[in-house]
């Protein structure tokens, strides 16, 4: 067992406790695990007698008496036991479990991994003078509280002028390994006071008078004279006069006067920054040790502690006596506030009512940023540039409410703060918030309990998104994060929205359909599916404008086989690919009393009687498309009545010969045909 030996100096300056042993009391060992020895260090009483045993024995039966910090030289799990009677009698009892392990240095970098041998894993003592810095390496980050997480790297600097020695606990990690030591702060160096006036008294203990030179006779304000030389009680709440002259008593003997003024009181003043100074009355000749009026305590950057120290105080060079000066010296930032949201998520469909909360008693202040709008939603984790205001006001405790406009996505950002009442800052928070009404993803993950159709949480199913069209106000936006399978039911889609596929698929399987009806769709670059062993629809469009891009539309039947059907609709494809095949009957689709524009798609029908289209009394336009007709019998574009137009369409069949076929454009009496002259048919 090894004890460390400090400085007459800095012991007469550590805190003392005045009110018990508490566990604050207890700067080390501390409970954890770490990759360094531990002290035994207490902040004792002189009321209190302290006993520790380092092997789990009982303190007070086989301990020894503490009278100083104590080197742990154990490994493992240790039991440190401490035990304390108070000046009433009063017992009580600590115990402390930790466990020391090996440090593990060959996973950091050179720099760190010598700072940390040298200077952390050796030993649990730090010695830091005031005035000078102590440097980490970047690897180390720190705290002086067990409860918050390393997470300082400042350098440790106190004033040259800090007064006070004390220990301070600290805690620290490479990123591997874990210590806990003790910072021994040791104060400004003390320069002897100047002895102004050798006088013939002495006072000690400030109410303790003793006359030393027995050439002299004494008098005390208006006391007779004195040849007492034996030590007196001077109270010194009040002033007194002391007068003394040679022995002789002559009749021209020189009286000299000295005035002793009234014990002084100590000012403390809260200069910010974790400094406090002390200081004594400027009209009286007092002075601390140092020499002058004020001495300082200071604390390290991200420390909050308080005790207390007996600082010497000297009239005209003679000392007088000390004086207990208590002391709470803070430059721990408070905990960052935490924001939360109505609904415990950073994304709303309309107002989203925002609080913010600190873990401790501090004011917080907050900003929110102005809004930047989209067009699509934004995921929460994206990196949105948004400048924090300047302006911050402080939070009275009710609802931040933000709200955004209805046809937009909106993105800010809240940021907070918190100050204590020492005026320590905590570090800016900020958090992102997305409030969208009309844009909803949809992905086939698994169901969460949590899918509201936002980025974060997409929707399951395409009944959700359905759902969700059907509630809308406005023009709604659904993404696809992934392909959907709608297993059965008819999705019927009754507001106007937009689809944006991302190159994803929405399968239909038997029984699955989706009806568009007095509604305007739009649809981009999403594959619809649909498998089916008997005849039923993809899709149906009823008195509704569906615009289909960059899609693809694919359908295996088993027997017959229609896409979709359209009626009294506008419909346009741009950019598509029509694909079905069916064993008997292969039609991509209808169009009766509805307008039809076909630009720069493929239409591939499979069957033993294939066709592409059928129009019916409609308008319909043909640009640049290509047709494919596989079968029996093969069949372009069948019309029946209405207007038709054709630029550059390109027919192709592949037949087996067995049956005629019908024409890449068969026209069922009265319609308008143009544009046929521009068309190329192969195979018919």
């Amino acid at each position: 067992m090894k004890r460390f030996y400090l400085a007459a100096a800095v012991l007469s300056l550590i805190s003392l406790s005045a009110f018990g042993f508490s566990e604050k009391d207890i700067i080390s060992p501390a409970s954890g695990t770490w990759c360094n020895q531990q002290a035994l260090v207490l902040s004792s009483s002189n009321a209190s007698e302290v006993y520790y045993s380092l092997t789990g024995s009982d303190p007070f039966e086989s301990g020894f008496a503490y009278d100083g910090p104590v080197l742990i030289e154990k490994k493992g799990s240790v039991r440190v036991r401490i035990g304390v009677v108070e000046s009433d009698g009063l017992k009580k009892e600590f115990v402390i479990d930790y466990t020391v392990m090996p440090a593990v240095f060959s996973e950091l970098d050179e720099e760190t991994a010598s700072f940390a041998e040298k200077n952390l894993a050796k030993t649990p003592l730090i010695t830091y003078r005031s005035g000078t810095e102590y440097s980490f390496p970047s690897g180390i980050r720190y705290s002086f509280e067990k409860t918050r997480i390393p997470f300082l790297k400042q350098k440790l600097k106190l004033q040259q002028n800090n007064f006070v020695g004390r220990f301070a606990s600290f805690f620290a990690t490479d990123g591997f390994n874990n210590y806990h030591s003790v910072i021994l702060i040791v104060p400004e160096e003390i320069v002897a006071v100047e002895n102004k006036y050798a006088l013939p008294f002495s006072i000690t203990d400030w109410n303790t008078f003793s006359f030393t030179d027995k050439k002299y006779i004494y008098q005390i304000d208006d006391e007779m004279w004195n040849f007492d030389y034996s030590e007196r009680f001077i109270g010194r709440e009040c002033e007194h006069v002391i007068h003394w002259q040679s022995v002789d008593f002559a009749e021209n003997s020189t009286v000299y006067e000295y005035v002793l003024p009234a014990m002084p009181e100590v000012k403390e003043i809260i200069n910010g920054d974790g400094i406090v100074s002390f200081k004594l009355p400027e009209d009286k000749n007092y002075t601390f040790e140092n020499g002058g009026k004020l001495i300082f305590a200071e604390a390290f950057f991200g420390e909050e502690t308080e005790g207390s120290f007996s600082p010497k105080i000297y009239l005209d060079g003679n000392l007088n006596g000390c004086v207990n000066v208590a002391y709470h010296l803070d430059r721990l930032a408070p905990e960052i506030p935490v924001i939360s949201a109505s609904g415990d998520s950073a994304f709303s469909r309309k107002t989203l009512a925002l609080k913010i909360e600190c873990p401790e008693d501090a004011k917080i202040f907050y900003a929110v940023s102005e809004p930047v709008y989209y067009e699509e939603s934004k995921d929460i984790a994206d990196d949105i540039e948004i400048t924090m205001p300047e302006d911050f006001a402080e939070y009275d405790g009710s609802d931040i409410v933000i709200e955004s406009p209805e046809d937009k996505s909106c993105a800010c950002k809240v940021f907070a703060y918190a100050v204590d009442a020492a005026g320590n800052t905590s570090k800016i928070v900020d958090q992102l918030y997305v409030i969208d009404e009309l844009n909803f993803y949809v992905g086939a993950s698994k169901e969460n309990g949590k899918a509201d159709g936002s980025f974060m949480n997409p929707f399951v199913s395409f009944d959700q998104v359905v759902a969700a069209i059907n509630a809308s106000e406005g023009v709604t936006r659904i993404h696809l994060k992934g392909d959907i399978t709608v297993e059965s039911g008819e999705q019927v889609i009754k507001k106007d929205c937009v689809i944006r596929g991302n190159g994803s698929k929405i399968i239909f399987m038997e029984g699955a359909s989706l009806s568009i009806q007095n509604a305007s769709v739009e649809i981009f670059s999403c594959t619809l599916e649909k498998q089916a062993d008997s005849a039923s629809l993809l899709a149906q469009v009823e008195k509704s404008a569906v615009f289909f891009n960059d899609c693809e539309i694919v359908g295996f039947y088993g027997e017959d086989g229609k896409l979709f059907e359209i009626k009294d609709s506008k419909v346009s494809f741009v950019d598509c690919g029509i694909t079905l095949s069916a064993s008997r009957i292969a039609v991509c689709g209808n169009i009766t009393d509805g307008t039809l524009n076909v630009s720069g798609c493929r239409f591939t029908a499979i069957g033993q009687s294939a066709s592409a289209l059928k129009v019916l009394n409609s308008e319909a336009t043909f640009d640049n498309n290509l047709f494919t007709l596989i079968g029996g019998i093969c069949k372009g574009v069948d019309i029946a009545g209405g207007s038709i137009s054709f630029a550059g369409d390109v027919f192709n069949a592949q037949s087996d010969g067995k049956y005629r076929n019908s024409g890449a454009v068969f026209r069922n009496g009265g319609c308008k045909v143009t544009g046929l002259n521009s068309t190329l048919a192969n195979g018919f």
